[in-house]
């Protein structure tokens, strides 16, 4: 009988178990994803609306639509950073799990003013979204940054170190946390930004960096960019990076 009585108790322990599981991964996203975009002063107005416009244009279409589809649940937030001592403009984050959430959420970008301006602080704004993807209440199987910019890290002349987060800090806090960053560098002025972010932005499986050569590409690369991290990871790996070979064509 007190046998009984065990394998009831472990029977009952193995279904609360699994329980327990079923609803994290019912409440977890597939993929928690922060866009951290370049608004500093390197950025000038008309370039700023190309990035702005290009994303827009990837919620409202079809082929990313379809990627939130196929890759599940899926949780955005946008970062427009600039300046260190600028604290970061935060669109917070939002679950994408119909064509109308991607199409309520590219109205949200679609016009938003930006305050940031100032030096390259990618550090900072990296670090911000480490930030939101450690969120006490932030659960996700998958968590990756999507920087992109158009130059390298610059130091404010009189840095202050509650605001100023070196970039290379911040990488080693994403090993760490197991947080993967992709990176799209805009070589219109660095023709070598593509290598710099390689060495020291980029980190975790599969990282990669787009690179483009103006930001009249933008629209098109940014489409293909989270086409492909959103898939799911299988059919990310396998998929072709065409973009960094025929930008500089």
């Amino acid at each position: 009988m007190g046998g009984l009585v065990v394998l009831k108790q472990s029977a009952i322990a193995v279904g609360l178990l699994f329980a327990a599981v079923g609803h994290v991964r019912a409440d977890c996203a597939d993929l928690s994803l922060v866009l951290a975009t370049d608004a500093s002063g390197s950025i000038d107005s008309g370039e700023f609306a190309l990035q702005q416009e290009g994303y827009v244009g990837v919620f409202r279409s079809p082929r990313v639509q379809a990627s939130l589809a196929a890759a599940g649940v899926v949780d955005i937030a946008v970062i427009l950073w600039g300046d260190a001592e600028f604290a970061p403009q935060i669109l917070p984050w939002r679950r994408l799990q119909s064509a109308s959430d991607a199409e309520r959420l590219a109205g949200l970008i679609d016009g938003r003013p930006r305050v940031v301006a100032g030096n390259t602080g990618i550090g900072r704004g990296v670090t911000t979204a480490i930030d939101m993807l450690q969120e006490p209440d932030r659960c996700g199987w998958r968590k990756l940054v999507n920087v992109s910019g158009d130059s390298i890290e610059t130091l404010p002349p009189r840095p202050r170190p509650r605001l100023y987060m070196p970039l290379h800090t911040a990488r080693e806090r994403a090993v760490t946390a197991g947080i993967s960053i992709n990176a799209l560098a805009t070589e219109t002025d660095d023709p070598n930004l593509s290598d710099w972010y390689r060495n020291h932005l980029i980190t975790g499986p599969g990282a990669f960096v787009m690179v483009i050569g103006g930001f009249e590409d933008f629209g098109d690369a940014i489409l293909e960019k989270p086409a492909r991290e959103i898939a799911p990871p299988v059919l990310a790996a396998i998929k072709p990076a065409i973009w960094p070979d025929s930008a500089r064509n």
